[in-house]
């Protein structure tokens, strides 16, 4: 087994290259209210819940797409999750690391809709060992 050194996922998208690192993109992962993943790279994720109100009963996959020319590939998809999502990349190697975290709004509306109705909560945890 390799130990690691970075970590670059496209949440919700295919691969994209951008500057010389590859974002691994998780879109082929589908699954219900429980979902476990973990790629042959040691990198994974898993997320909980159920959007109970969706019409979708079999609860295929939690993607979100809103193709676009006016922001970069790498934001155009999320991957959506009603409760919990957790990624995570095994056997890291000892050190220090910088840890950047991109994100863009695709989900609500800036207009008078119900989709502009929202707000985002959310709890960032990083693992020392």
């Amino acid at each position: 087994m390799a130990d690691w050194h970075s970590l670059y996922i496209n949440c919700g998208g295919q691969n994209v290259q951008i500057n010389g690192s590859t974002y691994e993109g998780d879109a082929a992962v589908s699954g219900g209210a429980g979902l476990f993943y973990q790629s042959a790279d040691e990198w994974g994720l898993s997320s909980t819940g159920d959007f109970m109100d969706d019409n979708d009963f079999q609860n295929r996959a939690y993607t979100e797409n809103v193709p676009s020319l006016n922001i970069n590939e790498l934001y155009q998809t999320a991957r959506i999750s009603p409760i919990s999502l957790t990624y995570y990349r095994r056997c890291l190697e000892n050190g220090n690391y910088t840890v950047s975290l991109h994100f863009a709004e695709i989900r609500f509306t800036n207009d008078n809709t119900f989709n502009s109705l929202g707000r985002r909560l959310f709890d960032i945890y990083i693992q020392v060992r």
